[in-house]
């Protein structure tokens, strides 16, 4: 769900901001996760780690991680490499926003809740027009950059 939300995040905002630094990319995931209810479904995820660090936060830097490992992404420079701190400036690359045309996030936001990757052609309707939940994809049809964060089951 990280990488999807990750790649997601430069995909929404590729005409407004095509390169993101990354504490700004991360204020966007958390943002997006926060509002779609990914911390009521997993709650350990917005808890800190013995490093007193969020587990959100890990998963993401794990999930940046495997998307730049798989050319889904590029880090572009270093800003302010002069300055004690300095951020990496990223940028979407072809390969992984193209997945976005084939793959969905779909949550459920309650507790006890779900959040699984699925395709965009799942219906969202039954035959009797009631909302249905859309067939999470089998771990066979997941493309292998997306697979950094294994999808955890809430059963």
């Amino acid at each position: 769900m990280y990488t999807w939300t990750i790649l997601s995040r430069f995909k929404q905002l590729e005409n407004q901001y095509p390169e993101l630094i990354r504490k700004d990319l991360q204020a966007q995931v958390h943002e997006y996760l926060s509002d779609a209810g990914l911390f009521e479904v997993y709650p350990s995820d917005n808890t800190a780690t013995k490093n007193g660090q969020p587990r959100w936060k890990q998963r993401f830097n794990a999930a940046l991680a495997h998307l730049k490992k798989n050319g889904c992404i590029e880090e572009l420079e270093k800003v302010n490499p002069q300055q004690r701190w300095s951020g990496v400036k990223y940028r979407g690359l072809e390969k992984g926003l193209d997945i976005l045309w084939e793959v969905n996030f779909h949550i459920d936001g309650d507790p006890g809740g779900h959040a699984y990757l699925c395709s965009w052609d799942s219906p969202s309707e039954g035959s009797l027009g009631m909302r249905m939940c859309p067939k999470p994809l089998e771990p066979r049809e997941i493309p292998h950059e997306l697979e950094g964060n294994k999808f955890r089951s809430t059963a």
